[in-house]
């Protein structure tokens, strides 16, 4: 039976919350299933299937993002309330944070993200979300296509896979204990480039990646 009552569609979402396992298969314009799989030690079996190559280049943000713990594909199916009518949706994708929280992530190129009918349908969306406490967010290639972000990525994803001793990752925590230090310090005092950017890689510690060119004046702190 459809609830009718907004508390009743946010609980709906509440119960899906820790799902692992996609409620459905992935299907592109062209009619085949997945077209990729992201390597990720986020995803629940290592690996994230992805329909698209911006959904993919969403994946490689969130891959590098340190205030997120998990990724899971098209994690459930909700309910929502557009023009007196109810309407179902699954997210691309489900984001686990460090925090608690959890936030859904819709991925969708500009043109069709900001159309007025889906402007309209996303704030109905976000509207149950919000209910159940869980974050909505729409990206589309004006950010995960941005020469800034595209080129930090390269660069920490050369890195990602380097082995780094606890004692070293120890070091570099406790260099920040105090707060937020230049990247340039931060390798000066640890003695090697490759292993801070693998740590960041890693997401042990953190910096913006959307805003500049990582830098030795860029700012660096405790994930």
């Amino acid at each position: 039976m459809i609830s009718f009552n907004l508390d009743e569609l946010a609980t709906k979402v509440i119960t899906q919350l820790n799902n692992l396992i996609p409620v459905r298969d992935a299907y592109h314009l062209h009619g085949h299933s997945y077209r990729g799989l992201h390597q990720s030690s986020k995803g629940v079996d290592g690996t994230i299937p992805y329909e698209s190559g911006l959904s993919r280049d969403g994946l490689r943000m969130f891959d590098l993002a340190s205030q997120v713990v998990m990724i899971v594909s098209e994690p459930f199916t909700m309910e929502y309330r557009l023009d007196g009518e109810f309407l179902t949706y699954t997210p691309d994708y489900l984001l686990h944070l460090r925090d608690g929280r959890r936030a859904v992530v819709e991925i969708k190129w500009k043109k069709d993200a900001d159309s007025e009918y889906n402007q309209r349908r996303f704030k109905a969306i976000r509207e149950v979300l919000e209910a159940a406490d869980v974050l909505f967010a729409v990206f589309s290639e004006d950010i995960l296509r941005s020469p800034i972000l595209q080129r930090n990525m390269s660069l920490l994803e050369r890195h990602r896979h380097r082995i780094i001793s606890p004692m070293v990752v120890g070091q570099i925590l406790g260099h920040l204990r105090l707060g937020n230090m230049r990247l340039g310090e931060l390798v000066r005092r640890i003695g090697c480039r490759h292993t801070v950017l693998a740590v960041l890689a890693q997401g042990l510690i953190a910096t913006d990646l959307r805003k500049t060119d990582l830098t030795d004046a860029s700012l660096v702190r405790r994930a």
